[in-house]
C-alpha cells in the first residue's frame, strides 16, 4: 500500500526553524501558544503518518472535505468532512486519508503551556457541522492568513502575530457556538433571509463541488423550485452564481497571497488546475498570472 507523508498537488506547507520555535517559547508575549507547523493538503490521498514515539507538539487536524482516520491509545475514529481532533504530544498515533475519499485538511502543530489545556478540552473527534450560523469560510480564511503570514518570513512581528493570533483560532475549535453568535446577521424581509442564506450556504461550501441538487436539499427544495426562486430573487443561475464566488475568491488569493495557481485551483474544487485557468480567464478577460501581475500593486 502506498503510504505517503506530504507532497500532495497544491499543498501549502510552513515548517519554522528550531531557533524560531524556541525564541517564541521562551517569550513572555508568546510562550504559552507557539506554532511549530501547519499548512493544508488537499485530496491528500495516500496521507499515512505513524508516529511510534509520538512528537513534541500538540497536532489539530480539520477535515474540510473527503474523510480520514486516527488511531490513539488503542482506539481507531473515522475522520468525516467538517470535524476535527487534537493528538496530545508525546503519545503514540497514526493517522491518514481515507482510500475511497480521500480528505482534505488544515493542520497545524504547537507548543507551550496553554497547549495541553486546550487538548483536555478538546480530546476525542469533534464535530464543527454547517447550519444558517455556521463561519467555517470564515476559520478557514483565518487558517489561510496564518499560513500566507508565515511564508511571508521569520522576523520576530510576524512569529508574534501569528503566535497571537493562533489564540484566535484555537478559540474558534473550541468555542463554536459563541464564535458563530458573535457574527453580525443580516437583517430584513424573507427576500433578504432567502438570499443571505443561499450565499451562505456557497460560501460556506467554497471549496467543493457542490450541485444543484445539494444546494436545494439544504433548503428543502426541488431543484427547480429552488432554480426558479434563486433566478427572481438573484437574477442569476445558482450555479453560475457560486462559480463567480469562486472566481473572486480565486482574486483575493491571487492579490493578496503568494499561493501558486495550482494551489488555488485545488483550494477551490478545480482539480485540474489547467481547467481552472481557462474558467478564470473566460470570466475575468485575462489569465490568472496576468491577473496578478496587474492588480498586485493595487492598493487596497
Amino acid at each position: 500500500m502506498i503510504k505517503i507523508r506530504h507532497g500532495f498537488a497544491g499543498q501549502r506547507l510552513v515548517a519554522l526553524p528550531f531557533n524560531i520555535i524556541e525564541r517564541a517559547l521562551n517569550n513572555p508575549l508568546t510562550s504559552d501558544l507557539a506554532i511549530h507547523s501547519m499548512g493544508y493538503f488537499p485530496k491528500a490521498a495516500h496521507h499515512y503518518v505513524d508516529r511510534k514515539d509520538g512528537c513534541g507538539e500538540y497536532v489539530l487536524i480539520y477535515c474540510s472535505r473527503g474523510e480520514g482516520w486516527y488511531r490513539l491509545d488503542g482506539k481507531t475514529c473515522t475522520v468525516p468532512a467538517n470535524h476535527f481532533f487534537i493528538l496530545p504530544a508525546e503519545h503514540p498515533h497514526k493517522y491518514g486519508s481515507g482510500e475511497e475519499n480521500p480528505w482534505y485538511i488544515y493542520w497545524i502543530h504547537f507548543k507551550g503551556y496553554k497547549a495541553r489545556l486546550v487538548y483536555e478540552q478538546l480530546q476525542g473527534l469533534q464535530s464543527i457541522d454547517m447550519n444558517k450560523d455556521s463561519r467555517i469560510d470564515d476559520r478557514i480564511s483565518f487558517f489561510e492568513e496564518l499560513i500566507s503570514a508565515l511564508e511571508t518570513g521569520n522576523d520576530d512581528e510576524i512569529i508574534n502575530y501569528a503566535n497571537l493570533s493562533l489564540h484566535h483560532l484555537l478559540s474558534t475549535f473550541l468555542y463554536v457556538q459563541s464564535y458563530r453568535n458573535v457574527k453580525l446577521r443580516p437583517k430584513g424581509d424573507q427576500h433578504t433571509f432567502f438570499v443571505s442564506r443561499a450565499t451562505h450556504y456557497m460560501n460556506e461550501n467554497i471549496e467543493k463541488r457542490i450541485t444543484l441538487k445539494d444546494i436545494a436539499s439544504y433548503f428543502g427544495y426541488s431543484e427547480s423550485h429552488f432554480y426558479r426562486l434563486f433566478m427572481k430573487e438573484i437574477h442569476y443561475a445558482p450555479m453560475n452564481y457560486f462559480l463567480h464566488l469562486k472566481i473572486e475568491r480565486a482574486c483575493q488569493f491571487l492579490v493578496h497571497t503568494n499561493m501558486q495557481i495550482n494551489q488555488i485551483s485545488f483550494k477551490l474544487g478545480f482539480e485540474d488546475p489547467y481547467y481552472f485557468s481557462r474558467i478564470f480567464t473566460k470570466t475575468t478577460g485575462m489569465s490568472p498570472k496576468k491577473y496578478r501581475e496587474n492588480n498586485r500593486n493595487v492598493s487596497v
